[in-house]
């Protein structure tokens, strides 16, 4: 990676929210209708990844990271942010990753783009855990290693 790249991924995580911090509340809803918000999770921890269809490094992980949702009982949500992502697209990539929660726009509510800058998302993918609390134990901008995301629900008071 060169050096503008790597400045450029700092400033990124430095201005997105921030370990410690509540997350910011969201309403949306999944593929059935069934709605969701930040409180529906409270008192478990939750994994938001902030993902594009199209992205190279979202393909490349969501193998493994379904993989732990798979053995992890713990909610893994994914939000596209990008608005070309229709609900038609999600509800197809999203076929293979069955132990994935995709969330979408709630009508009268928030759409996964204003979720996103509401994160301070600036690309994709973008992985936060969040504890029990609704507090982010950890964001990560870009890949993320499963052993990572292990440690951090460890820290997120995941049993």
């Amino acid at each position: 990676m060169n050096r503008w790249l790597a400045i450029l991924a700092l400033l990124a995580i430095v201005l997105a929210a921030s370990p410690g911090q509540v997350a910011p509340d969201f309403r949306l809803r999944d593929a059935s209708g069934k709605a969701y918000s930040l409180a529906s999770f409270k008192g478990r921890p939750v994994v938001i990844t902030f993902w594009a269809s199209w992205c190279p490094v979202c393909r490349a992980e969501f193998p493994k990271l379904h993989q732990l949702a798979q053995e992890y009982k713990v909610p893994f949500v994914v939000i596209s942010r990008e608005p070309r992502d229709t609900e038609q697209v999600v509800r197809d990539y999203m076929k293979n990753y069955p132990r994935f929660l995709p969330l979408l726009a709630q009508p009268g509510g928030d759409n996964p783009v204003a979720v996103a800058n509401r994160y301070k998302v600036l690309g994709q993918p973008w992985t936060f855990v969040l504890d029990g609390e609704g507090k982010i134990v950890n964001l990560y901008a870009g890949k993320v290693e499963v052993e990572s995301l292990k440690d951090d629900l460890a820290l997120a008071g995941y049993e």
